[in-house]
């Protein structure tokens, strides 16, 4: 997460302004009508245009871990409801169960009712020992707490997150990372519920020395020019102007985060100036910075935007204020050729593609399993049936989910480590399918449900530690769409089949362990030679994959090998499916032999595929994950136990097929 300024955020702690007879009701902000529309409302973050129901659920998951959130005075399903003072009535569905609000009325509450927002379960505690240390009373272990109960504790917490900034993350304790995080999130949020301040009070409740022509109360729209003005033309520091301090916090909220790349930019340019979308606080801070006034179409954006929140408390006039700013955004978008995806992408997010998936993979799964309880029955091609439908059923979601996500951004589906996971993911289990057309035995489903469940639910943990959008635009050396559309898919497709390969040889250790069959027997030999396409398949992917990899490497840095971390990873890949390949055509391994060697295939792949991103060097050192160490020794540790298993079992049965050779000798030899 990018730093803030501290000195900076530092100034504007600020409380309510407005009492409880002029806010609306909280009501007002869970109407499908307005929730529609703001979810709507294309924005600009990062360089891409999204509706803001991503920008709110994003800003939501990294806050709490999850995309909604319960008004309850404890933030369980179970707690007393949370008391609306303008309604005068506890927030509550019918039958008095506690809401569930979605991460558009969650945001909406936060802008427009912050005297709520502040009262409501919202930051994700997993270290208790974090909060204690600020000097606060911890609940349990891992908990959730309030804007309102961390509030207290805020000097001392960024002094903390000043000190522990200047230690490396990797040397941080874990209550040091998590204090870090949790004031990050707090200032985030500061700034979120103080996003119409620049509104409410742009210079105050009684502020001295306005510049002439200034009236109250004050409307940017029509002051900002002269109130900069007067920045200017005043010789000492602005914040000597005793209206300063509330005018530059009113914008800090406007920008509504600390993060430069995460700034709220609502108003698109016109055509011919540029691409950067501009926002409020933007405007105003670029102002101050600047040596040009605001000019007349900016502060046209800015009227628009006032006229929003000064409608309330009316709901009709502020839906109809709403409503104009969306269709007034959506135009100008249109005009510039830019948010045509925009109803997609929101209905990709309502579909949850992936999310479902893994639930379909897992119930997949178990139909597989329901095959192995009576071979040859009836029951046993009823669930045959169901697992095709069921796994056919979760691949197609993920392949279009992939599609999908390739539509909305207009380019190959993989740019990010997380896509990776999707796209390896979705062809493991296309792979499993199609393994299992051919063979008829049941492996392929397995492979399908085990890769599939396995890499969908790795997504979506993924997804929820970086809380960041997973649609993110391409990094300069990455905009050649050629390359994407035949290089990554093509090394990643060789991740996947041999990946597969790797899944087919842990099945079979796992079944020899438990005794299903023996060496030699129809299903070992049916695994045997499944792994053994695969390798093939594996290393004819791989290595177009990098030779393909090396032509963009000479294309775009002019030189076709630099001996790069994720280079060697790729050419370890390729040089383990040979050895696998050459020594079981020369006879040196069998079919132990080959299902070891396709254990050690899958500790290079994940190296390759995870490992290298992890040690910070490199042209390809992307995607870095904190706490990936673990999860990949884990994983190396779990294929190494296989292999001794698979070392042991192969010296027993030499051992074996020795002694019988012996006794064989000895009953042919003269002397018997």
């Amino acid at each position: 997460m990018k730093t803030h300024s501290l000195v900076l955020l530092a100034l504007f702690a600020w409380s309510a302004l407005v009492s409880a007879a002029e806010l609306p009701p909280l009501d007002l902000f869970r109407d499908k009508e307005v929730v529609e529309t703001f979810a709507a409302i294309p924005v600009q973050e990062s360089g891409r245009i999204k509706p803001l129901e991503n920008l709110a659920s994003y800003r939501l998951l990294r806050f709490r871990a999850r995309r909604s959130i319960w008004l309850t005075d404890d933030g369980e399903m179970d707690g007393k409801p949370l008391v609306d003072p303008v309604a005068q009535k506890p927030i509550t569905k019918e039958g008095g169960k506690p809401v569930k609000l979605s991460s558009v009325e969650w945001l909406l509450m936060s802008w427009f009712r912050p005297d709520i927002a502040k009262t409501v379960p919202l930051f994700k505690v997993d270290n208790s020992s974090a909060i204690s240390e600020l000097g606060l009373e911890a609940k349990a272990k891992r908990d959730q707490y309030t804007f309102a109960e961390i509030e207290p504790a805020r000097q001392t917490m960024m002094k903390k997150m000043g000190e522990y900034r200047e230690i490396p993350p990797r040397k941080q304790t874990p209550e040091q990372r998590m204090i870090v995080q949790l004031a990050a999130n707090f200032l985030d949020y500061e700034m979120i519920i103080g996003h119409f301040d620049f509104i409410r009070s742009p210079v105050g409740e009684k502020p001295e020395g306005l510049p002439a022509g200034v009236t109250m109360p004050v409307r940017l729209s029509k002051s900002l020019n002269t109130l900069v003005a007067a920045i200017r033309s005043n010789n000492g520091p602005p914040m000597q102007i005793p209206w300063f301090r509330d005018f530059a916090r009113g914008a800090l909220g406007a920008m509504m985060s600390g993060n430069a790349e995460q700034q709220l930019r609502i108003f698109p340019p016109a055509l011919g100036q540029g691409n950067v979308w501009n926002g409020p606080g933007e405007m105003i801070f670029g102002a101050i910075n600047g040596d040009k006034d605001v000019e007349a179409d900016q502060l046209a954006w800015l009227a628009m935007y006032e006229d929003v929140f000064l409608a309330l408390p009316e709901a009709a006039k502020f839906k109809a204020a709403s409503k104009a700013l969306l269709i007034k955004i959506q135009d100008a978008a249109r005009l510039r050729g830019e948010g045509q995806f925009i109803a997609l992408e929101r209905q990709s997010m309502h579909a949850d593609y992936f999310f479902y998936a893994q639930w379909i993979f897992l119930v997949g799964f178990i139909a597989v399993a329901l095959t192995w309880v009576s071979p040859g029955s009836r029951f046993e091609k009823l669930a045959r049936v169901f697992s095709w439908l069921l796994l056919g059923t979760a691949t197609a979601l993920a392949v279009t989910g992939v599609v999908i996500r390739c539509i909305i951004m207009q380019r190959p589906p993989i740019t990010t480590l997380y896509e990776t996971i999707l796209f390896i993911g979705s062809s493991a289990a296309l792979f499993g399918l199609i393994a299992e057309w051919i063979t008829k035995r049941g492996l392929g489903l397995l492979v399908a449900a085990i890769g599939g469940t396995a890499c969908m639910f790795l997504s979506i943990q993924f997804e929820a530690s970086e809380a960041t959008d997973t649609l993110q635009q391409l990094q300069a050396v990455l905009i050649t769409n050629f390359w994407l559309s035949t290089h990554v898919p093509m090394i990643n497709l060789g991740y996947s089949a041999c990946m597969v390969a790797a899944l087919i040889s842990m099945i079979y250790f796992i079944q020899r362990i438990f005794g299903v069959f023996k060496t030699g027997d129809d299903d070992a030999r049916l695994l045997t030679r499944v792994a053994y396409g695969f390798i093939a398949a594996g290393l004819f992917l791989a290595l177009v994959g990098t030779v393909l990899g090396g032509i963009w490497a000479n294309y775009s840095w002019g030189r076709f090998w630099g001996w790069d971390p994720k280079e060697n990873g790729a050419l370890m890949i390729v040089l383990m499916c040979l050895v696998i390949l050459h020594a079981r055509l020369g006879g040196y391994i069998r079919e132990i032999g080959l299902h070891c060697c396709n254990l050690i295939l899958g500790c290079i792949v994940i190296f390759s595929w995870f490992g290298v991103n992890q040690l910070g060097v490199g042209l390809h050192a992307y995607g870095f994950t904190d706490g990936t160490w673990p999860k990949i020794y884990a994983f190396w540790l779990s294929q190494f136990v296989l292999l001794v298993y698979g070392v042991v079992l192969s010296l027993s049965e030499r051992g074996k097929k020795k002694v019988v050779q012996e006794d064989a000798v000895l009953k042919e030899s003269p002397a018997n």
